[in-house]
């Protein structure tokens, strides 16, 4: 049904005024907002876009239909902010933007800074008049010539700041000259530059959420958990979803897995409350307004970081790439969350669901309707209601089937990783140790393809000085391998100098990776397919 009362206004406003607002609080940042993320990178680029006067997008601002009983954020880029009397505009997009503008255009001398080392590191930027680019300068002495940026928003400061440092200090005439026209340009370029502002009056939060959602669709994405941190925000509490996922992304690091999608990790979250697959957003709402949803949260936290773990330490899933489906995340975080100390049994039982889904093609060939039906069928199983945690469509006829041996090997591949995956399994398998939780490759002959036969896979310390020592160190000569071993090298003597040899002992590995991965795919009751 429409809402005739919400009323969507577009305006122009410079820079200056929105800041103003922000300092006077006429403007506020909600606190379902994310912290503030940005880098120095980030920061220098938003003000050499301003300086070309570029676009830098607009600012989607939000009047509530009534008044929320919120404590607003209460500084803004470590600078304190005042309370509105009134009704104020809550800040939906622009947040990490407009912290920027503010922490670095407001001179530290005429208010407070709560936090001096952050605003130091983040926001204290200069522009370099001699080199016309921005800089960070950290603890050293600036230059006369490097200007605090908050310096060029005030005629009045910017003229003290000339007597005291550029006039005295710059004997050159021209050169000095030259200074002070390009530090008034690019001053009347902040002073007069212009920002887009939407204002949103009269909303309720979900549909200025939805609102952002759509100017959003063709532009900045917005993930799932932005939305469902807005909606779901308890002021009691304090509770941020936004928050519970950082910090979750954080402990993931020490896997690999702290730049996961976020979208992705949110479904695993949202498939959490009702024993369904989810992997849109249409039950957004209605799932943030759960009473049960930040004790659901935090425990699915708990779960997910154990399944991360899982991957890590027994399948060897030592970075974001070699997950073959994200969906496999979202299954075996169910496993943790129905299972909290699962034995080594039903370890060993998640352990072939996963190498048969992947070695399958599991999630490729089943529609989105199985995918759901699939992930009901292993909730069943862990509810001992089925024997087997793989769902098996009525239309197909088991085994199920590989598919063909890789020609190449690139990570967007599944079955390239499912080849790598095999690799590193059977060197874990006969004894190789000191994991340093880092994908690597050796290349047997540097100028040739990435084929799989001349591609060796490790993630172990101290592997590489050994294929070093049987290839790099042995030419010109020839090679000896005398024993079996996990790289499925082939045993024999070989010239690499010679192309017969080389395409001999090439096709040799081939043969025995081929061989080696058929074995282990065929105790999977799954179909091996060569191709090559």
């Amino acid at each position: 049904m429409l809402d005739y009362n919400i009323n969507i206004d577009t305006q122009v406003r410079s820079l200056m005024k929105v800041l103003d607002d922000l300092r006077k609080g006429y403007i506020q940042i909600p606190p379902f907002q994310r912290d503030f993320v940005w880098e120095q990178d980030n920061v220098r680029e938003l003000f050499d876009s301003i300086k070309n006067n570029y676009p830098i997008g607009s600012i989607l601002l939000w009047k509530p239909e009534k008044p929320y009983d919120w404590t607003s954020v209460n500084n803004i880029s470590g600078i304190p902010l005042p309370q509105s009397s009134g009704t104020p505009l809550y800040i939906l997009d622009g947040c990490q933007r407009l912290s920027t503008l503010f922490g670095c255009l407001t001179n530290p001398n005429k208010t407070i800074i709560e936090n001096q080392v952050i605003w130091k590191e983040k926001f204290e930027l200069f522009y370099d008049l001699e080199e016309e680019s921005f800089i960070y300068i950290g603890n050293r002495k600036a230059k006369a010539y490097q200007i605090p940026l908050y310096i060029l928003t005030s005629t009045s400061d910017f003229r003290q700041y000339t007597r005291k440092y550029l006039d005295p200090q710059i004997k050159d005439e021209d050169k000095l000259n030259l200074y002070l026209e390009r530090a008034d340009i690019f001053s009347r370029t902040l002073i007069e530059y212009k920002l887009a502002v939407i204002e949103v009056n009269n909303a309720k939060l979900e549909q200025a959420v939805e609102i952002f959602s759509r100017i959003n669709s063709k532009g900045t994405e917005i993930t799932y958990d932005w939305t469902v941190n807005a909606l779901s925000y308890n002021n009691n509490s304090g509770f941020r979803f936004a928050t519970e996922m950082e910090t979750l992304l954080v402990r993931l690091e020490k896997y690999n897995f702290g730049d996961y999608s976020r979208n992705n990790l949110f479904r695993c979250y949202q498939s959490a409350f009702d024993s369904k697959l989810y992997i849109d957003q249409q039950n957004l709402t209605e799932l943030a307004k759960r009473d049960n949803f930040e004790n659901t949260v935090k425990y699915t936290s708990k779960c997910i970081e154990k399944a991360v773990d899982f991957l890590f330490n027994r399948l060897h899933i030592v970075d974001t790439r070699l997950l073959p489906y994200n969906m496999q995340l979202i299954f075996i975080t169910a496993f943790f969350k129905k299972i909290n100390n699962p034995t080594e049994f039903q370890l060993n039982i998640i352990e072939q669901w996963f190498w048969k889904t992947t070695y399958s093609n599991y999630f490729t060939i089943y529609s989105l309707s199985n995918q759901r039906k699939a992930y009901k069928h292993f909730l069943d199983f862990l509810d001992g209601k089925e024997n087997t945690p793989l769902y098996i469509d009525g239309n197909m006829r088991p085994p199920f089937k590989t598919l063909s041996f890789p020609k190449q090997i690139y990570l967007s591949s599944v079955r390239c990783k499912a080849l790598i995956l095999f690799q590193i399994k059977q060197q874990s398998l006969c004894g190789i140790k000191n994991f340093n939780g880092n994908l690597r490759y050796y290349k047997i002959d540097k100028n040739s393809d990435n084929t799989p036969q001349n591609i060796i896979p490790y993630i172990s310390v101290g592997i590489k000085e050994t294929f070093i020592e049987i290839f790099d160190k042995s030419l010109p000569n020839k090679i000896l391998i005398n024993k079996s071993n996990p790289y499925c090298l082939p045993i024999g003597e070989f010239d690499l100098t010679s192309e017969k040899d080389y395409q001999d002992f090439l096709s040799k590995r081939l043969f025995l990776l081929q061989e080696q991965e058929e074995l282990f795919v065929e105790k999977l009751e799954l179909e091996y397919s060569k191709g090559i």
